[in-house]
């Protein structure tokens, strides 16, 4: 625990009132829900469209020239094919997820494709794998579908948007799992890493960088080799190349900065940065969390709902600014920042406050209230932890 003379955390020094919950603007137009977790289509996947459009429209023309202009209203067809599939395999990532008891944020097709973020501090490498895996598993099933309907297919157009949804899938499937950030098998790797070493930070480390090879060899493959064997590749080809490659650069690098960030964070353990909590129950006044500070070293003071659930932080602050008189009076909410769902989580004292950070930035939060295994509660402050950790560096 915390020296209990210790000043508060430092989100307490930030301004008048502690940071409330922060609601970050939606990453597209919201398009359904899927147990309960939203499903957005992003704001870039027009983009992605318009790009299916202008290359796969030409190809239909080639192909079926007797269809015109009609040609791109089939590529139309074949960009909300890719949508499907894009969705399949974002909700198969959600719904394993969600077997395993995680929190499922969002899911959202955008233009690389899509992602589903989701609660993970829980996360086993097993687990993690489990939910990498069913993305392209998914894949692999419509393409199966796909294969087993293309025989009875009646007509040119059916039979071409079938051809193209099996090799679309297949591809999406096969390429997904190749070993290196951001790609699923990048987190097929990450996991066994992880389990290998003990070590989650060494995981992303080695699949971010193996995520890099995998950029070099992309290119290689489909610019490099044609040229090599005296071929040319086309424009589709280069623009294909750049799109994918510049994504698997920026995923790759971001998780190798996130290990980098990750191996000092590790080093900093709760115990460090724990503030000890007292919490009050939802018909507290203003006096009550006046006299709670100091209480058993309590350095925090929490307010609970109706069923004893911690919501919210009494910002100290706020409490001397009622004068004494009235605090009997004044309910404890009208001084105390309420904090999202999901804000309290149990760790141990010798934990690293990895998880603990990784939990404020999924929930948006720079609070969160630990609940150690003797049952005492602490505060942790992402401004402190940040603060440790860049001394350790």
């Amino acid at each position: 625990m915390s020296d209990p003379g210790r000043q508060r955390p430092a989100a307490y020094d930030q301004g008048p009132e502690l940071p409330t919950e922060q609601v970050s603007p939606p990453p597209g137009w919201r398009i359904g829900t899927l147990r309960g977790t939203p499903i957005y289509l992003g704001r870039s996947w027009p983009l992605l469209a318009v790009i299916i459009l202008a290359t796969f429209g030409p190809q239909v023309a080639r192909v079926l020239p007797d269809l015109g202009a009609a040609a791109y209203l089939v590529a139309f067809v074949y960009v909300l094919l890719l949508l499907v599939s894009v969705l399949a395999h974002e909700a198969a990532h959600a719904l394993t997820a969600q077997a395993f008891g995680h929190r499922v944020h969002r899911i959202v097709a955008d233009l690389m494709g899509g992602h589903t973020t989701y609660q993970s501090e829980t996360n086993t490498p097993a687990r993690s794998a489990l939910v990498a895996v069913s993305g392209p598993a998914a894949n692999a099933l419509l393409a199966g579908v796909a294969w087993l309907l293309l025989p009875g297919a009646y007509g040119d157009v059916p039979a071409l948007l079938l051809g193209a949804f099996f090799y679309s899938n297949a591809f999406v499937a096969a390429f997904n799992l190749l070993p290196g950030l951001p790609l699923d098998g990048g987190f097929v790797l990450d996991a066994l890493v992880w389990k290998l070493t003990g070590s989650r930070t060494t995981g992303l480390l080695v699949a971010g960088w193996c995520g890099r090879v995998l950029v070099v060899g992309v290119v290689a493959w489909f610019l490099l080799l044609p040229l090599l064997t005296g071929g040319s590749p086309d424009l589709v080809m280069v623009l294909w190349t750049a799109l994918i490659g510049s994504f698997l650069w920026v995923g790759a690098t971001s998780a190798i900065r996130s290990a980098q960030a990750r191996r000092l964070v590790d080093r900093v353990h709760v115990a460090e940065l724990l503030h000890p909590a007292v919490v009050l129950p939802a018909g507290a006044t203003v006096a009550d969390a006046a006299a709670a500070y100091g209480r058993d070293g309590a350095q925090v003071v929490a307010v609970a709902d109706d069923r004893g659930v911690p919501v919210a932080v009494v910002d100290p602050r706020v409490v001397q600014q009622v004068p004494v008189h009235q605090q009997p009076q004044t309910p404890v909410s009208a001084v105390a920042a309420a904090q999202p769902d999901g804000w309290t989580m149990d760790l141990t004292p010798d934990a690293p406050v990895t998880t603990a950070l990784e939990r404020m930035a999924q929930l948006g939060s720079a609070v969160v209230l630990a609940r150690t295994p003797d049952g005492r509660l602490g505060l942790l402050d992402a401004g402190e932890i940040e603060a440790a950790a860049a001394r350790r560096a």
